[in-house]
């Protein structure tokens, strides 16, 4: 039992020393200038210097755009009551022009309405005239020139109607256009 115990005590010490040997190892890198802690506190310190010089630089910025940026606003606000009272006019003249758009619109229709009715009224009476006119021709002509007529052209009053009304909707656009420049 000794024996074993003696062999413990043996092996217990081998590991404490295999342990020592390590942490000297450790040791002696850290105190080393080129690995050690003297490297990584001298590069610590560059770099909160390189912070420090960055968040200084960022504050300068920072308050320089905020400057800016009140001086911005401050000008913003002023000019809010000038853009209302642009809007508020750009409204009155939208609702004005409608009003006179509207009026003129109603007075135009109530000028022409008689003018046009009596255009309706005089063309179909000269249709009416036309169509008499050319049965009192067909009257006249005989029978066989009224067979001609109709094989030639079989919707020839059709032709002539819309000829006419065509013709009658320029006249009464032209006069339309005359009393206009009378009343300018």
């Amino acid at each position: 039992m000794a024996l074993i115990i003696d062999f413990l005590l043996l092996a217990a010490s081998g590991a404490a020393c295999f342990y020592c040997w390590i942490l000297s190892a450790r040791i002696k890198s850290l105190t080393s200038s080129e690995n050690g802690i003297q490297s990584g506190i001298a590069a610590l310190s560059q770099s909160a210097e390189d912070i420090q010089s960055a968040m200084s630089t960022a504050k300068d910025d920072a308050t320089q755009k905020s400057e800016t940026l009140e001086a911005l606003i401050g000008e913003a606000d002023k000019k809010i009551p000038e853009i209302r009272d642009l809007l508020e006019q750009i409204n009155e003249l939208t609702q004005r022009s409608v009003s006179e758009v509207e009026t003129a619109t109603t007075n135009l229709v109530g000028t022409l309405a008689p003018h046009i009715e009596e255009a309706r009224t005089v063309s179909h009476e000269l249709l009416d005239s036309l169509e008499t006119a050319s049965e009192n021709n067909d009257r006249a002509s005989g029978p066989a020139t009224r067979a001609r007529r109709s094989e030639d052209a079989p919707n020839s009053s059709d032709n002539e109607e819309e000829s006419f009304e065509i013709e009658l909707s320029a006249v009464v656009d032209e006069d339309s256009h005359l009393k206009e420049g009378e009343a300018a």
